[in-house]
């Protein structure tokens, strides 16, 4: 089964040597502001030619379990308000150094003075202080402190040239809040002097622990709604971030990038019209040098997202459960609304997947992307309990995967697996006109029982020796 040919022409736009990424994290200093936050182009994998057959003692391998949670960041119960006039705030949307200096000071002296939640008022605050020909700085929030942001209070970065920006920033810091408001990147009047993707409007980073970003709407980075990045050794995390009650939208990369995080939750969520440069999907799990696992992402709704919805190039222990996703009117998928990767593990579970337009990959709700490297991660990847419209899962050259009490409706339904060992196919139900491109098996070993197509048993003689096929892969 082949790539699209989109893919590839994205792979040749990418700057030379880029793949993950185009910057050296290490060898820069975010400190003077010229270090990049996250950086790169994704999905550009593609097909291994051959299958590696990664099985534990007996060819299950390990089950996979639900992931824990967050700790939530611990504050002090004080409340105080932000003196504007003090600190020469303005909140019309004029003078953006002084205002940024003015929160910064207003911030760190009332933490200093023992205030856990710190109030801004309404009004429009621009925000954006230029600190390097490669970053503008933003709002620098400390430990123990939760920003409490008027529900008419709008953080407007200025117009910036710079390929880096944080509206706000929370970097190698711990017990962290932000709450209310509404944060809003320049996207519209950005000055591109040269590519730029590294402007967000929340930056979660440098290890920083017990962050929780709750009831605030994100737009029009240049970048991404919200990153989390490392930015520590090779094998780093930030630990303990919840992303909740929210919305995400209209920002050029990502919704949520985590690029090392550990006991992530993205929850109650409205994600949508990611677009503008790639990979451009609601949540992307890249982690580059750094580590991302025990992510919960549950209950959100994802639509109009150019990329997909939701992709795991290298997370486990991920859980992926009762989102609702749909192109959306006018939108086709790059990619797809559901995309792995090989040698991850993850639990996609309850969730609703309808696709009108498709993708460069063609109608796959759940994709599967592979590659060559060895499998060497034994834990299952279990798909359960999905409602799929008009759209297939599609796993190709991998193994350990569970696929049990699913449905897929309309014209473009089916399951389809090339190359799987280690498969389980479990009462699935399949319902499309006809009896073609239904369960389809090439080269397949497993066990396989309780499917059904149209209202009648369709039986798969599959078993963990020897290789099934009921279709010839093309």
């Amino acid at each position: 089964m082949k790539r699209s040919n989109e893919r590839k022409d994205r792979r040749k736009e990418t700057r030379p040597g880029r793949s993950s990424v185009h910057y050296d994290l290490a060898a820069m200093d975010l400190r003077s502001r010229a270090r990049i936050l996250f950086a790169g182009s994704l999905l550009l994998a593609a097909c291994s030619s051959d299958p590696d057959d990664a099985t534990a003692p007996g060819g299950r391998g390990v089950d996979p379990t639900e992931p824990p949670l967050p700790t939530a960041p611990s504050v002090p119960a004080r409340e105080c308000v932000i003196d504007l006039a003090k600190h020469g705030i303005a909140n019309d949307g004029t003078r953006p150094d002084a205002t940024t200096d003015g929160i910064n000071a207003a911030i760190a002296a009332l933490v200093g003075e023992g205030c856990g939640r710190v109030k801004l008022p309404a009004g429009t605050y621009a925000i954006g202080k230029k600190l390097s020909d490669a970053y503008t700085g933003g709002i620098r929030l400390k430990s123990g402190m939760t920003l409490v942001m008027d529900d008419a209070a709008v953080l407007q970065l200025r117009q910036t040239d710079t390929w880096a920006y944080c509206v706000i920033e929370i970097s190698g810091q711990h017990d962290v809040g932000v709450t209310g408001g509404s944060i809003v990147g320049d996207r519209d009047v950005h000055v591109f002097k040269e590519p730029g993707e590294e402007g967000h409007c929340i930056c979660v980073q440098d290890e920083s622990e017990r962050v929780a970003i709750d009831r605030v709407r994100m737009s029009k980075a240049i970048g991404d709604g919200v990153l989390v990045v490392a930015q520590g050794e090779a094998g780093s995390s930030c630990k303990d971030v919840s992303i909740t009650n929210s919305e995400l939208f209209d920002n050029r990369r990502q919704g949520v990038s985590i690029v090392g995080g550990m006991r992530v939750l993205i929850a109650n969520n409205e994600i949508h019209h990611i677009q503008g440069t790639a990979p451009q999907f609601g949540v992307d799990i890249e982690s580059l040098k750094y580590l991302s696992r025990d992510i919960t992402i549950r209950d959100n709704r994802f639509h109009h997202n150019r990329g997909g919805d939701f992709v795991n190039t290298d997370g486990r222990g991920v859980l992926f459960e009762r989102n609702t996703m749909e192109d959306g009117d006018g939108n086709k998928y790059t990619d797809g609304p559901v995309i792995y990767w090989s040698n991850t593990d993850q639990i996609i579970r309850d969730n609703s997947i309808f696709m009108a337009q498709g993708s460069a990959n063609g109608k796959m709700g759940i994709l599967e992307y592979s590659h060559k490297k060895p499998r060497t991660n034994l834990t299952r990847t279990l798909i359960e309990g999905n409602t799929l419209r008009d759209c297939s899962i599609d796993v190709m050259y991998d193994s350990l995967v569970t696929v049990r009490r699913n449905v897929v409706r309309g014209p473009s339904a089916a399951y389809i697996f090339f190359q799987v060992s280690g498969l389980e196919l479990f009462d699935n139900v399949l319902e499309k006109d006809g009896r073609s491109y239904s369960y389809m098996l090439h080269d397949c070993r497993g066990a396989a029982s309780g499917n059904v197509l149209n209202g009648t048993a369709f039986p798969i003689t599959m078993t963990p020796d020897a290789p099934f096929s009921n279709w010839d892969g093309r």
